[in-house]
């Protein structure tokens, strides 16, 4: 029986084991990984389709999505009641995103009212300054006006909301909290935000 190949065997497996443990480190030390890739880029070109036009919202019926636990600037929890603002869930990185804040901004006058935005979407270990330093390089970058922002650091969060498609308009209507998905039109934006 050959003892070298059995040997070789294991000291590949311990090697592939250690390089795995190490990868998944505790998340105080992986933020800092995390804070030299987050950086925001205008992928308002990246992904382009033709804006739904279709006034298309879903009834909200999880009670979750009417009540959010996000940070505010300052790191205090808040508690969003969507049944009395509407919420805007967008991600840094995402196209669709990028371009309906620069609607909603440039067109901000022709709305009942503008959604208090709840930015989401970050790597695991993200902290709160890396978010805002994120959020306002991209405020700079669109030109974005008038914006209440809040966040939820959190991925299970942005995991939340990612298939249903992002953003994610959360507001109040005379039928209960319905939810928007995906970009629209300016017509549409306008007639949901409009409702009471």
């Amino acid at each position: 029986m050959n003892r070298l190949p059995i040997a070789v065997s294991l000291l590949t497996f311990c090697v592939l084991i250690s390089g795995c443990a190490t990868m998944h480190l505790p998340s105080n030390q992986s933020a800092g990984t995390a804070s030299k890739q987050l950086v925001f880029q205008n992928k308002t070109k990246d992904m382009v389709v033709t804006p739904d036009s279709r006034v298309d919202p879903v009834p909200v019926t999880n009670v979750a999505d009417t009540h959010l636990q996000v940070l505010d600037g300052d790191g205090n929890r808040v508690d969003l009641d969507v049944a009395k603002t509407p919420v805007l869930i967008v991600a840094y990185w995402c196209p669709h995103c990028q371009r309906t804040l620069e609607l909603l901004s440039t067109h901000r006058t022709q709305l009942g009212q503008l959604p208090v935005l709840v930015n989401t979407g970050f790597p695991a270990g993200t902290t709160l300054a890396q978010a805002k330093r994120v959020e306002a390089a991209e405020i700079k970058d669109l030109k974005l006006q008038n914006f209440t922002s809040y966040y939820a650091l959190d991925s299970s969060f942005g995991n939340q909301y990612a298939p249903k498609g992002y953003p994610t308009l959360l507001y109040p209507s005379a039928t209960g909290v319905q939810s928007l998905n995906g970009e629209h039109v300016l017509s549409v934006w306008a007639q949901v935000l409009s409702e009471k």
